[in-house]
């Protein structure tokens, strides 16, 4: 069985169209179309309905495509397995992280890291929670650095760090006591709020924690990148919601605990239990690991 025609199939199920798959695989949609149409001529059997928008798997499709994740799970470990043995010192070790995160994490491992394996390629995606849990369900990432994992069967969660969230403000917008350790959030009712963008963590919480404070959040500046958002909060733009950890990478504000129940994540180094991890993934999660105890 044709190992790229498994993967083509795996593809357009999970697209749910032709032009996307095609686009994604680097091929042209008119032959990835046939070739799939010659697979199921093949096996005498319809893996896609195409009448509906997306295509569909028929039943035979759904069994035929997870059998297909399994081979190709397979082939992929193997090659990870055989990465360590190798020699070759071209492949490329792909993490994601939060946005959030990345600015304080990642540069002092990935230095470490540089020095022991010089010729190495690591690429480093920064995505929201839900696209990194997409993408290590999709085998697309070796490891993240985001939200523990709930599915503790399916996923490996190493814990870094608990994340608090915390209120980042200017001195102008300081209570009359800056020494206070912790603030109520209603006495910002009137204060211009930096957000982050619609469906991110953050917004959620922004939104969450004013609501039971008796007001909705008067957003001024809406941003995707949260060290972007403190910079705003800096220049005076507006007050913001932010986890603890960015006070760490931004001076020049204060920094307020908010009364009341506040959500508190853990953050953890994820994989998949069933993909094999290399030996230098693995030698970067316990950098990344160490630098966070110091």
């Amino acid at each position: 069985m044709n190992y790229n025609i498994l993967r083509y199939i795996i593809t357009v199920a999970e697209e749910g169209n032709f032009t996307r798959a095609a686009k994604k695989l680097y091929i042209s949609q008119p032959s990835l179309s046939q070739i799939i149409k010659n697979e199921e001529k093949k096996l005498g059997i319809l893996l896609f309905d195409r009448s509906n928008n997306p295509i569909t798997l028929t039943d035979a499709g759904h069994e035929y495509v997870r059998w297909a994740r399994q081979i190709v799970s397979i082939h992929e470990n193997m090659e990870r397995h055989l990465q360590d043995f190798s020699t070759n010192e071209a492949s490329v070790l792909r993490i994601g992280i939060l946005p959030e995160c990345s600015a304080f994490i990642l540069p002092a491992p990935l230095k470490a890291f540089r020095e022991t394996n010089p010729k190495r390629y690591v690429q480093i995606h920064e995505l929201s929670s839900n696209d990194l849990q997409d993408s290590l369900e999709n085998s697309d990432l070796d490891f993240i650095v985001g939200l523990t994992h709930p599915n503790t069967f399916t996923y490996c969660s190493e814990p870094l760090y608990d994340e608090k969230i915390v209120l980042a403000v200017t001195p102008d917008f300081s209570p009359d006591n800056e020494t206070v350790g912790e603030v109520d959030l209603a006495d910002f009712a009137d204060a211009p709020f930096v957000m982050m963008e619609e469906g991110q963590f953050l917004y959620n919480v922004t939104h969450d924690l004013c609501k039971r404070s008796g007001f909705v959040p008067r957003t001024v500046v809406e941003c995707y990148n949260l060290e972007t958002a403190l910079h705003m909060v800096k220049a005076g733009v507006g007050i913001a919601i932010i986890p603890d950890l960015m006070s760490r990478l931004v001076g020049g504000l204060n920094y307020y605990n908010i009364k009341g129940l506040t959500p508190q994540s853990q953050i953890s180094v994820v994989y998949r239990r069933d993909r094999h991890l290399t030996r230098e993934a693995k030698e970067l999660i316990e950098l990344i690991k160490n630098n966070i105890e110091k």
